[in-house]
């Protein structure tokens, strides 16, 4: 296996080499130690077990068994300051069957004025009112994928302005973002993000209500802001700041008739770039037995959700966090539907608005995902993830889904367990439907515990997954992860 991969593994050790030392140098008493970790991971079958690579940002290989080294530090803001500055680096060193892999999930600055934070660069995140630890994953951003390189002004706790006295609080985001280069038929593609949360409720209530939603745009595109491009149909030159403008107001083209000239067909009667997110409420519950979360994410693309045409689409969760520290701490039960999208129907005319084809665009072939990951919920799989249709394109060919889930978190001694595990229904898509529906059952186990090592703590994380079903192979697997702070 590392004879394979020494070729690439030489090109890309100097970098990685550079990074680490970078993370190790840290800057003094404001950084976390930095650390370095070692693992692998192996599986019966050609597929990772699900729940050992799902929402990973990207770490781990869908296909192949790896060995991987790592390294990580951070510099975080100083308590009490109103300004301050800091940063994250990690970076991991896949080595597969067939080929060497350099991820550099974070490498970010970030600075602080007040409630704003301004930062520049990779940053993991997710996005949409969840259970942040134990979902099946964010409907929109879940950390699936790797982040992208990303320009962010965010607000990231809740502020309550002292004229509302403390009962209604905002948070949200503003973000302009970088797809990779070398995407199919198209390149130089951008994001565009927006997010507004409200709270209902002062901190310290026991009832507290949430609401808000999150716009994202793909949009941009080989050749359409240079000098010498030419449309066709004799349409003249985009403008990039007027385009901008456009998507970040989600401004409909069609006008009098649509600028199918400028634009082409599909974004001179509708708008500029593939527009999806979604609206999300929840409720939280705080008494002496724990906390109760409720939340509902409802999707909306293409305008079905304005109609009600897709209603019963969406991400449904109840997360219990307990007060005790030892045995059952969390547990979240979770439904996913995305088997609407509108019907089988589209009528501008009877405002129904079906075929939505979530995750999919016309425009972007290789739709909502990031070097060749999906960035939203993990459940909805790409063609390249598993065996029900042939071949290995980055687009999603099992959109339609019914998923029933549950996570659960307890601490035994020093031992922490995490579970996951899921039943899905995958009816295909329109116009490739599974009849009867193929369902898959995705188990993972986690276990962690601090252990000593080299005279200084460490951390030890293995992992025991299965998958049972249509998609692909009957499969087990397990992998492991070591991590040493470096004093």
């Amino acid at each position: 296996m590392l004879k394979k991969a020494k070729g690439m593994l030489e090109k890309k050790a100097g970098i990685f080499s550079i990074l680490f030392v970078f993370c190790f140098s840290a800057f003094g008493q404001r950084a976390s130690a930095p650390m370095f970790s070692f693992g692998g991971g192996y599986s019966s079958s050609n597929y990772t077990p699900f729940w050992l690579r799902a929402n990973q940002f990207g770490a781990v290989p869908t296909e192949e068994n790896y060995l991987n080294v790592g390294g990580s530090t951070y510099v975080d803001y100083r308590k009490g300051k109103k300004m301050d500055w800091g940063l994250g680096a990690s970076a991991r060193l896949n080595l597969g069957d067939t080929k060497a892999d350099l991820l550099v999930q974070e490498a970010y600055l970030k600075g602080k004025w007040g409630i704003f934070e301004l930062s520049a660069g990779r940053k993991k995140y997710i996005q949409g009112l969840v259970d942040s630890t134990l979902s099946s994953g964010s409907y929109i951003f879940s950390g699936n994928s790797l982040p992208m390189p990303k320009i962010e002004i965010v607000v990231n706790e809740y502020w309550h302005p002292k004229f509302l006295a403390g009962y209604l609080g905002f948070k949200g985001n503003f973000v302009h973002g970088f797809f990779e280069q070398g995407r199919q038929n198209i390149s130089q593609v951008y994001l565009h993000q927006k997010s507004l949360y409200g709270r209902i409720g002062k901190p310290n209530w026991p009832l507290k209500f949430y609401g808000g939603f999150n716009h994202q745009v793909q949009w941009g595109g080989t050749r359409r802001y240079l000098k010498n491009y030419k449309p066709s149909n004799g349409g003249v030159p985009t403008n990039i700041l007027k385009d901008y403008f456009n998507v970040v107001i989600a401004k409909s083209l069609a006008g009098a008739g649509g600028d199918t000239a400028t634009y082409g067909f599909n974004e001179g009667f509708n708008r500029l770039g593939n527009h999806l997110g979604s609206l999300d409420v929840g409720m939280e519950i705080d008494g002496n037995f724990g906390k109760l979360f409720f939340y509902r994410q409802s999707v909306y693309e293409d305008g079905s959700l304005y109609y009600g045409n897709n209603i019963t689409d969406g991400l449904h969760g109840i997360a219990f966090s307990s007060k005790r520290k030892r045995g059952l701490v969390k547990i979240v039960f979770e439904y996913l539907n995305t088997t609407s999208q509108g019907g089988n129907e589209f009528d501008q005319r009877l405002n129904i608005r079906g075929f939505d084809n979530y995750f999919n665009n016309g425009i972007y072939p290789e739709g909502w995902t990031y070097m060749g990951k999906g960035m939203g919920t993990p459940l909805m799989t790409l063609d390249a993830e598993t065996d029900l249709n042939e071949g290995k394109s980055i687009y999603f060919d099992n959109n339609r889904v019914e998923t029933f889930y549950v996570g659960a978190e307890a601490m035994v001694g020093e031992n922490r367990l995490l579970f996951r595990g899921s039943l899905t229904n995958s009816h295909g898509n329109f116009g490739s439907e599974y009849i009867p529906v193929k369902k898959q059952i995705a188990l993972g186990l986690q276990w962690q515990r601090q252990i000593f090592v080299f005279g200084q703590d460490a951390f030890l994380s293995a992992n025991i997954g299965a998958d049972l079903g249509s998609w692909k192979k009957d499969l087990v697997g397990t992998n492991f992860t070591l991590s040493i702070p470096i004093q």
